[in-house]
């Protein structure tokens, strides 16, 4: 049983190679992978298994540390149950090959490196002793992407690898071998022993984290396929690879990759899968900071914590919902107003949340949103032109306030009735501004900027577009659903779409120049 070891950082293209080597070199032998996934999803030992491979999956830690007393053991049974002539283990992406070659009792027959020339220059940035060492100790390499660069930045690569390991054979093209060459290209791989290296003390390897996400929101495709690069150095630029698997809307699945600027999606042909879309991600740790504040929105929409304690209910602004403009109701009514106010309060579940979407401008009447055409009019369109990026944000005063309201207007207290819905839409209100004012927060320290929050309804932006809003976030989120008339239920709920960016201002919601006479937001004009 022969055992080979393919190394090389995240997105070097080691599945690549074996998919390469088991459909021509290795198509005639019995294989076995063992597939190391950092990740929680074994993507890549998806993906083989469905081209009927042999793959042994080793999730839950690395190769060559927190398992690296378990892999002997492992080859070991794979030797006696499989019975394979050549083992390929692919490690993690994050592993150290010196860290490898030195576990106790591991047989390995050879080690070949793989460099994707995209990402030399980071990784010398990102920790060059580590690198350096790790090249010190291949014997063979390949390079892996060199048409995206030209023929003369290959070889300025080739010259700093030759001067770090002037015994290394470089390979630029793998597909090209034959297989006589294939048989040297084995028998160079195999491991020398190297007792001195010509560079600083071992440094340990640069600190990643990961996390695998499940997405539970329809997918926005063109976050995948054109702006996942845009969006992450919009936000810090922490991410340097993705992948995953997308289900598409014919139930057919899809591998993305994603590494540095480079984006590649293929088709998994008869993959059956009951688990939903996945994708994992993996990121420089700075300062505790992690990525997933921005890229969880993009995945998923999220439910943010709203109590009522939260909210600012102001009697200025319910006196403003019941009509009173520059005076103040009478003794009597006020006391039903508190009082009411005060069950209101008690009662009120506020549910709060959501979802970033990629998006731009088609024309002075239209925005795209989600892969979707919106058409929020010439009011709206001309706010949120300048954004980077949208946001749905959705509120709802809850279930159980909607069904008090609904119980005062059955009372047939005309006033009770009436302050009541007066009390539900003055309470959404305030939970739609508490949200856009924690997202602006948040937004901050991306140094983005929020604009107002814009509702279909309003600004002659047709309140049936809340159709394609709501298309866009998960079944009944926040507990509110729509009607065949886009209708929220609860009634007292508002969706509505938020532009963020460097280049957003946050401007008045425009009643000087809406045509709208019946617009709420008017009363504090009038």
């Amino acid at each position: 049983m022969k055992v080979y070891v393919l190394w090389g950082f995240l997105g070097s293209g080691k599945t690549m190679l074996i998919n390469h080597l088991l459909l021509t070199h290795l198509k005639d032998k019995n294989v076995v992978i063992i597939e190391n996934e950092s990740g929680k999803e074994s993507i890549d030992g998806i993906e083989l298994q469905n081209r009927h491979y042999s793959v042994v999956d080793l999730k839950s830690g690395c190769v060559c540390c927190t398992l690296r007393l378990k892999l002997a053991e492992v080859l070991e049974e794979i030797k006696q149950s499989l019975k394979p002539d050549w083992v390929l283990m692919e490690p993690s992406g994050l592993a150290s090959l010196e860290d490898l070659l030195q576990i106790p009792n591991l047989c390995i027959d050879g080690a070949i490196t793989l460099l994707d020339v995209k990402m030399y220059d980071f990784l010398m940035k990102l920790n060059p002793d580590f690198y350096r060492r790790q090249f010190y100790l291949s014997s063979v390499l390949f390079l892996t992407k060199t048409e995206s660069i030209s023929s003369g930045e290959v070889k300025q690569i080739v010259d700093k690898l030759l001067s770090i390991q002037p015994q290394l054979q470089i390979i630029e093209d793998y597909r090209l071998l034959d297989e006589a060459e294939w048989i040297t290209i084995w028998e160079k791989s195999r491991l020398q022993k190297r007792v001195f290296l010509p560079f600083t003390s071992k440094t340990a390897p640069p600190l990643f984290s990961t996390e695998t996400i499940v997405l539970e929101s329809p997918i926005d495709r063109t976050f995948f396929k054109t702006e996942f690069s845009r969006m992450n150095t919009l936000f810090g630029n922490q991410i340097v690879r993705a992948k995953g698997l997308l289900q598409q809307q014919d139930g057919t699945w899809s591998r993305f990759d994603v590494t540095g600027s480079d984006y590649s999606e293929k088709p998994i042909p008869d993959l059956e899968r009951e688990e939903k879309s996945t994708i994992s991600v993996w990121w420089k740790d700075k300062e505790g900071l992690s990525p997933l504040g921005w890229i969880s929105p993009f995945l998923n929409a999220e439910e943010q914590r709203c109590s009522i304690d939260d909210l600012i209910i102001s009697d200025e602004e319910l006196f403003l919902y019941m009509g009173f403009k520059g005076s103040t109701p009478d003794a009597y009514t006020y006391e039903i107003i508190q009082t009411l106010k005060k069950e209101a309060l008690k009662i009120c579940q506020p549910r709060l949340g959501y979802r970033f979407l990629t998006g731009s401008k088609l024309d002075k009447q239209h925005l795209v949103v989600g892969n979707y055409i919106f058409k929020p009019d010439y009011t709206i369109t001309k706010y949120l032109q300048d954004a980077d990026i949208y946001a749905i944000l959705v509120a709802s005063v809850g279930a159980e306030l909607d069904a008090w309201i609904q119980e005062k207007r059955l009372a047939n207290d005309i006033m009770e009735a009436f302050i009541a819905d007066a009390l539900g839409s003055l309470i959404v209100e305030a939970i739609v501004s508490y949200g856009l004012s924690s997202l602006t927060e948040k937004m901050k320290f991306y140094q983005l900027n929020t604009s107002n929050s814009y509702s279909p309804g309003y600004c002659g932006w047709n309140v049936r577009e809340q159709q394609l809003l709501f298309s866009l976030l998960p079944h009944a989120f926040c507990g509110i659903s729509l009607t065949d008339s886009s209708l929220m239920l609860p009634i007292k709920s508002v969706s509505s779409l938020i532009g963020i960016g460097r280049n957003i201002e946050r401007k008045p919601y425009g009643c000087s120049i809406c045509q709208r006479k019946d617009c709420f937001k008017k009363k504090e004009v009038l």
